[in-house]
Parts: structure tokens; C-alpha cells; sequence
């Protein structure tokens, strides 16, 4: 049995290879230019914070309710069981 080799897989754009006298291929998206942030304003400053990070404290809640619910059945716990 033959030994299996391992090659790179390459990207449609890496295949390519021009043929003398044929057009170069056209780009299909041109790339964005973005406006850096100007001094003293950073990047996520310019977005506001509650929107931003709304998931977070959303996620944030709900794990402090289910940590009081626990912390308060195992106090119940121990006040209903007496050695």
C-alpha cells in the first residue's frame, strides 16, 4: 500500500495561474477603508456602553439570581436538617 502524503490546501485565489496574454482576474470586493479613531477616543468609546455590553449584564443577572436561589435552599437545607 502506497504511503499517503499530506498537501496544503490552497484558496482559489493561490490556484491561480495566469496564462500569458489572458486578462488578470477583476477583484470582487473592494476593500473598506474604515476612519481611525481620532486622539483620545478609542475605538468602543464611540459606541455607547448599554448597548455594547447589554448581553453582558443580561448574563450577569441571571447568574446572580441563580446563585442566591442556590445559596438560599442550601441555607434552608441546613436549618430543616438537625443532627
Amino acid at each position: 500500500m502506497a504511503k499517503k502524503t499530506r498537501r496544503a490546501r490552497l484558496s482559489a485565489t493561490q490556484r491561480y495561474v495566469p496564462t500569458p496574454g489572458a486578462p488578470a482576474p477583476e477583484q470582487t470586493s473592494a476593500p473598506v477603508a474604515r476612519e481611525a479613531p481620532t486622539r483620545g477616543q478609542s475605538a468602543l468609546s464611540s459606541m455607547k456602553d448599554e448597548e455594547t455590553f447589554a448581553y453582558i449584564r443580561a448574563d450577569l443577572k441571571r447568574i446572580g439570581i441563580l446563585a442566591g436561589s442556590i445559596l438560599a435552599f442550601l441555607v434552608a437545607l441546613r436549618l430543616l436538617v438537625i443532627h
